[in-house]
């Protein structure tokens, strides 16, 4: 079962995705019953699956479960927030389970509590339901347990029934003492039954029935979607019948004979679940995988540029054409391998909604989450890592942006504030923008907090416009929460944002109204195995600067350098940029003296920075090379690549650069 795991998980956490978008559209709507069906057919698939890999507390939590939802769609309990936000608890410690699937022992505490809830919710829903049955007739019983009364192929005809939404009765007959001709009598009702369903099968066999090989009791099994006390008052109209009870019975509870495994497909859903012929067309392949290919595309475009190098010295008409024609072929197959890499934004967007939804009730605020653009595309690298930067802005928008009901009336505002969550692509960039509706960032508060926590000093702030006073929010320890919550408010969030999306070579960006709402701008590169640079010299040797990261590059006249303590800085278009020369960063040498400079203006960390460099070489694309052992953790340095010729370049990260 061991190579069938990786399998299973993949698709059990496919499912549990499914079951938040479901549950969080039900929530809305109750009436969306198709919705309901959906969960249904995933916790049943969900419980299959577990018990065919041996995962007994997976399997006994989705029986659990599967029960609940039996119970909503035969409306014996209706949705409400409670329920659903027991149901998502169900959903979390599958989840729990599902990523511990190896030490499921160690939560049995967790499992058994949550268990004991869902069947505390259901016995109490049933016991309401069946407190009215057996005002009808105290002897009807109040369960049946179909796995004692089907073989094998009827247990499976009733499991499919079920997922078409047609239920399932037992039917049970009391005739009168005097009754002379039973058989006819349990033929009649037989007959009168098959108006509204299917007989599956009677007990006694319909032989003995005819041989009236029975007391004065028989029942039955009707499959069908009918008016079952309509059916119930048909039958007692029939001579002879003395009592009639129908019981709607749960086909959650059938299960495999002993032994029996639920065979798990590769390509495609588990047995008793609906295909898809979409599915088929996919296949799951391990990440390292595509990993190595992209790697060893890498390495041929390298060793092509060097082939096509090599191919111009000589004068050959033929070698010009296959050069050509080698070049085309490793640009297609660079592509598709770069293709290989990507993946939608929505394996991340998917979990926004169930968080927003918790928080709103926890912070008791209203609050809609928009959602545009999930079918965006990134580098799967890019993709994992953005997940904990978003939660941040999120959970800040929520705790800090959006105002409570009654502020935001107060404000002439709705009750329910706004967030939206959008993708889309910007030239070779992808655009995450984070937006509100709610109180936005005042300056004066964040100048306020700045200075009381000493992060900055009352003479710098003095000179900070408006802009960059905002720009102080993503300070390490900087906060404007007036208290500590689970939410936020201890000084730990923004830095990391900005942190995290530098690390992928990316930037943010803040727009903000006070009483208007705030946006955060996430700027990422579409992938990391390939980026633009600009190569340059730096001394005698060749160093490459992300081109995403580049403002303008410009020649600087000498006498317009001026010094400011002990750095130096130009003064452009009103904007004061702060100049570094490379060459003493890094230790290649002191800056010589000349009629002009060649800057290259980056943007490191939401502010300008000219780096003076000795010569600019030319913008290419190039495969990145992660840097590994001693060299691997140098700040101001993202990573290598290797040129044409065969010579490393070392890249540069300007945010770290400097430092």
């Amino acid at each position: 079962m061991e190579e069938y795991k990786d399998i299973f998980l993949a698709e059990a956490r496919d499912y549990l995705q499914g079951m938040t978008e479901c549950l969080l559209e039900l929530e809305k709507d109750p009436s969306r019953t198709e919705h309901l069906a959906e969960i249904f057919r995933a916790a049943h698939s969900l419980k299959g699956m577990a018990g065919a890999m041996g995962y007994v507390p997976i399997a006994k939590t989705a029986h659990d479960l599967e029960n609940m939802l039996e119970s909503l769609r035969s409306g014996e309990i209706k949705i409400n927030t409670e329920l659903v936000s027991l149901l998502f608890e169900a959903q979390d410690t599958i989840q729990l389970l599902i990523d511990n699937v190896d030490d499921q022992q160690s939560f049995q505490e967790e499992t058994e509590a949550l268990r004991k809830k869902l069947k505390s919710w259901n016995y109490q829903a049933q016991s309401c339901n069946q407190g009215v049955q057996e005002e009808k007739n105290e002897n009807f019983p109040v369960n049946i347990d179909l796995n004692e009364l089907l073989n094998e192929f009827e247990k499976e005809t009733l499991k499919e029934a079920a997922f078409q939404d047609q239920n399932v009765y037992y039917v049970r007959v009391q005739l009168r003492d005097e009754t002379l001709l039973k058989s006819v009598c349990a033929y009649m009702v037989v007959k009168e039954a098959e108006n509204y369903g299917e007989i599956i099968k009677t007990f006694p066999e319909a032989q003995e029935l005819e041989n009236e090989n029975f007391g004065l009791e028989f029942s039955f099994l009707v499959l069908g979607s009918f008016d079952s006390q309509e059916l119930q008052e048909r039958i007692k109209k029939i001579s002879e019948v003395e009592d009639v009870g129908i019981l709607l019975t749960n086909t959650a509870d059938l299960r495999h004979k002993s032994g029996e495994k639920q065979k798990i497909q590769k390509n495609g859903k588990s047995n008793g679940t609906k295909n898809n012929f979409q599915e088929l067309k996919t296949v799951r392949v391990e990440t390292a995988k595509l990993d190595i290919l992209v790697n060893l595309v890498g390495e041929l475009l390298v060793n092509r540029t060097h082939v096509v190098e090599l191919g111009k010295q000589f004068e050959s008409e033929r070698l010009k054409n296959a050069l050509s024609q080698l070049e085309k072929i490793t640009s297609n197959l660079q592509d598709a391998a770069m293709a290989l890499r990507m993946t939608s934004v929505k394996q991340v967007f998917d979990r926004f909604p169930r968080m927003i939804r918790d928080l709103s009730i926890e912070k008791n605020k209203e609050i809609n989450l928009i959602i545009r653009g999930e079918d965006t595309e990134l580098d799967r690298t890019i993709v994992n890592r953005i997940g904990d930067p978003l939660v941040h802005l999120l959970r800040n928008a929520v705790d800090h942006g959006i105002e409570t009901p009654e502020e935001r009336q107060k404000n002439g505002k709705l009750p329910a504030g706004t967030i939206i969550l959008e993708a889309r692509h910007e030239g070779s960039c992808v655009i995450i923008s984070v937006e509100d509706d709610g109180k936005g960032l005042d300056p004066e508060v964040i100048k306020e907090k700045a200075l009381s926590k000493n992060l900055i000093s009352p003479e710098e702030i003095e000179k900070m416009s408006s802009e960059e006073i905002i720009n102080l929010i993503f300070k390490s320890g900087f906060s404007t929460a007036s208290e500590i919550t689970d939410v936020s408010g201890r000084g730990v969030g923004m830095d990391v944002v900005r942190a995290s999306i530098e690390s992928l070579n990316g930037t943010v960006e803040v727009k903000t109204i006070p009483g208007k709402g705030t946006k955060f701008f996430l700027r990422l590169p579409l992938t990391l195995a390939t980026i633009k640079v600009l190569l340059l010299k730096v001394g005698n040797e060749t160093y490459a600067i992300p081109s995403e990261t580049i403002t303008k590059n410009l020649f600087v006249a000498s006498e317009k350098i001026k010094t400011m303590g002990h750095n130096k800085a130009v003064l452009l278009k009103d904007e004061i940029i702060p100049l570094y020369s490379l060459k003493e960063k890094l230790g290649a040498g002191c800056l010589e003296d000349k009629p002009l400079y060649c800057v290259v203006v980056v943007n490191a960390g939401g502010r300008k920075l000219g780096l003076i460099v000795d010569k600019l070489i030319k913008q290419q694309e190039v495969v990145i090379k992660s840097l590994h052992g001693t060299v691997k953790n140098i700040k101001g340095i993202s990573g290598a690549t290797v040129l044409g010729d065969g010579s490393v370049v070392l890249i540069f990260d300007p945010a770290n650069l400097v430092e």
